[in-house]
């Protein structure tokens, strides 16, 4: 007999899961989606979530184990999908890393249900409901988790009735904020589908161009209204049949520019495609009228235009290059190319280093001294996926595409419909300016080419320059020149904590009045002081010396810094039975408009009242007066 059919029933369908689970999570990180909180991410956590559930629950694994079993998946199957084994270390890492984190989300859920103190003796209610959904909306606490904690409790419910009650405290819960809300994006106004059923879908030519002469205007809009004309200084929304302005679309903006007619000259502010075949001109009239039916002359800002270019085809570049240097794994989760901004989403679970950055620029910063050129050609996307071509996961594409390839699209070949340069020597330049993690999985850096880079390079040697005079060094010694100053800089702050610290330790030493002298109350030392010039840290070392002085007794400083107020009290251990400071600070830090807690022998606290901490302190004295009684 097999160890599986030695299993229980609820142990074999805790088996079956997994196996069920693990395939989908395998092939699903191999194609590019990840855990998330959202659409097809979040479908694949709440499976790989279950899966790591029952093995906990039904099999008592409570060891990470999910990710080797993947792994077992990408052994069996990568001979026919060989796409696994590409992706074998990042699938591995990817739910080892999840199965961590809903490790931990489980630990948290039940201690936070053991929080709520039920039993069998609690109402089955709708605020029972209300908790409990609280959990699973704000912790993640699993369904499943949840019921079976309540059956052990005593606590048992019909399955249909257990659901559609939890159901319903969610969806109030859920009502009463933003919490579990997924923000819908707003749909466009009927009057765009309007205008393009009358006149039809616009001829783009900004390929080609950016200049176009005897463009006609076909539709006005002011909003949701079609109008006839703009006049000086009004606001709307051109439309024409046809145009060089590229409408925002796959990350990159859209074009700016002019529309000069007749007698009217107009600011293009922003274009964009509120339905497709539709090309939309947010306008303002600087002078005259543009009216519909006229001709007027089309120009792009060709600055800005050819700077969005050079950003455009260098996430192309910068796409190729992060699966050169971290793995075919990377894959494009998004990106923004305007004409000062280029950020580039893609997937990897951990930060770049040094040296990666560092290979990722010089990869495509080779591409651009090769001044490779950029092609583009249409045919169906059947031919392009079988020619190699990258695509976007979840963009939608028509049956004829457009295929962006830099030299011969060994390096770089994807669908795309934006604007590119000629050829990648007009990018210039290429910089890598940030990395930064913006979900699990996913990280962003931001970039610079052209002139922007060479701004860069120039204020990066101003920079320098200044630094080099500021510490009288050569450019080869100035990390040794920094290095020395910070560590001359810790060796003074040092020797100023310590002289403030036994400036503060003879004051009080000294003090013989306003409440900064040790008092003896019911025989016991008291000694409450407000200190200044210490920071946290030096506080607390001040009241570790005073309390070795007093030997046996109790210790009060207040501190204030920049608005601020810190309390310590400290209990030497002889007294712990009969006064805490962890009761003292909760006592006195409310005077300070505060809190605080801590244990018998010591307690922190603070607060936004540094006028009331003498009050405090004298507060504190009385207190520990009644402890005493």
């Amino acid at each position: 007999m097999s160890v599986y059919e030695g299993l229980t029933d609820s142990q074999q369908f805790a088996c079956r899961v997994i196996a069920d689970h693990a395939r989908s999570t395998a092939f699903a990180i191999a194609d590019g989606i990840l855990p998330g909180n959202e659409g097809r991410n979040y479908v694949l956590r709440k499976i790989m979530r279950r899966a790591i559930y029952h093995g906990r629950e039904h099999l008592g694994l409570t060891d990470a184990f999910f990710y080797k079993v993947c792994d077992f998946v990408v052994g069996e199957m990568s001979g026919a999908y060989p796409e696994l084994e590409t992706q074998r270390d990042f699938i591995g890492k990817m739910v080892r890393v999840e199965e961590e984190r809903f490790g931990n989300t489980v630990t948290v859920g039940l201690g936070k249900l053991n929080e709520l103190g039920i039993s069998a003796s609690t109402p089955k209610d709708d605020d029972l409901f209300l908790s409990i959904g609280k959990l699973y909306d704000t912790f993640g606490t699993p369904r499943d988790l949840i019921r079976v904690y309540l059956e052990e409790k005593g606590l048992e419910f019909e399955e249909d009735d257990f659901n559609d009650r939890f159901d319903t405290a969610l969806q109030e819960l859920q009502s009463q904020g933003d919490v579990g809300k997924t923000e819908r994006k707003s749909q466009p106004s009927p009057v765009y589908a309007e205008v393009l059923n009358k006149v039809g879908s616009n001829k783009f030519h900004g390929y080609e161009t950016t200049h176009l002469t005897d463009a006609k205007v076909i539709a006005i809009l002011d909003g949701d209204t079609q109008i006839d004309s703009l006049d000086t200084g009004s606001q709307g929304s051109v439309v024409l049949d046809q145009t060089p302005f590229y409408a925002e679309a796959g990350g990159q903006v859209g074009d700016v520019g002019k529309l000069i007619g007749a007698d009217a000259s107009v600011t293009v502010a922003d274009t964009y495609s509120p339905v497709q075949g539709l090309i939309i001109h947010k306008v303002t009239v600087d002078k005259g009228t543009i009216k519909v039916g006229e001709l007027v002359t089309a120009t792009v800002d060709a600055e800005k235009r050819d700077a969005t270019r050079r950003n455009h085809t260098a996430t192309h570049l910068v796409h190729a290059a992060l699966r050169e240097v971290l793995g075919t794994h990377v894959k494009q989760g998004g990106s923004v190319v305007a004409p000062n901004v280029l950020r580039f989403d893609f997937t990897h679970y951990q930060p770049m280093t040094d040296t990666e950055i560092a290979e990722v620029e010089d990869l495509v910063n080779r591409e651009i001294l090769e001044n490779e050129p950029v092609n583009t050609n249409v045919m169906p996307i059947e031919q392009a996926m079988a020619g190699g071509a990258m695509a976007l996961f979840g963009e939608k594409y028509g049956a004829d595409v457009r295929v962006l390839s830099v030299g011969d699209g060994v390096f770089s070949k994807e669908l795309c419909g934006g604007t590119h340069v000629r050829a990648t020597g007009d990018i210039g330049s290429f910089k890598i300016v940030s990395d930064e993690a913006i979900a699990s999985g996913v990280r962003r850096i931001r970039a610079i080419t052209g002139f922007d880079a060479f701004e860069r390079f120039r204020d990066d040697e101003k920079l320098i320059e200044a630094s080099l005079g500021a510490l009288n060094t050569q450019r080869d010694n100035l990390p040794n020149a920094i290095a020395r100053l910070q560590e001359d800089l810790k060796k003074t702050r040092k020797e100023m904590d310590e002289l403030k610290l036994k400036i503060a330790t003879g004051a009080i030493g000294e003090a013989t009045s306003g409440g900064d002298e040790t008092k003896e109350i019911n025989g016991v030392k008291v000694l409450g002081k407000v200190v200044e010039g210490l920071d946290a840290n030096g506080t607390r070392q001040l009241s570790d010396t005073l309390l070795a002085r007093l030997k046996s007794g109790v210790v009060i400083i207040g501190r204030a810094d920049e608005g601020k107020v810190g309390i310590i009290v400290r209990v030497s251990d002889d007294l712990t039975g009969k006064v805490k400071a962890g009761d003292i600070i909760r006592e006195i830090a409310p005077i300070v408009g505060g809190k605080g807690g801590g244990k018998a022998d010591m307690a922190e606290g603070g607060g936004t009242e540094p006028g009331k901490l003498v009050e405090a302190i004298e507060a504190a004295y009385k207190l520990i007066e009644k402890m005493l009684v």
